[in-house]
């Protein structure tokens, strides 16, 4: 199996796992959304988005699903930095690697 393949395999997973808990919309989501001021519209939003991405990173247009997926990565580190939440760019960070690796491949 082609190493891109699996790690676009990867990416996905993170995607919709990511898409199924802020679709379920736990307390400690919502109340993180609150603390960073953003309307509530916003979590089924990325929800949705997240959820796109890792369709779409399976299928041949794996490229748009990659930069759908860099989108929404954007958005975390956003608000990961006005947060000043340091320590937890990590995941995110690792993720958007997997994100440029699909885009460029």
């Amino acid at each position: 199996m082609d190493v891109i393949l699996i790690l676009r395999i990867l990416l996905a997973l993170a995607l919709a796992s990511a898409a199924a808990v802020n679709a379920i919309g736990p307390g400690f989501v919502r109340e993180e959304f609150d603390r960073w001021g953003y309307p509530g519209w916003l979590l089924p939003s990325v929800a949705l988005w997240e959820a796109v991405a890792a369709g779409v990173l399976c299928t041949p247009f794996f490229r748009f699903g990659a930069a759908l997926a860099l989108i929404a990565l954007a958005g975390v580190y956003v608000s990961l930095v006005r947060s000043r939440e340091w320590l937890r760019l990590q995941y995110p960070a690792l993720l958007g690697a997997l994100a440029m690796i699909a885009l460029v491949r």
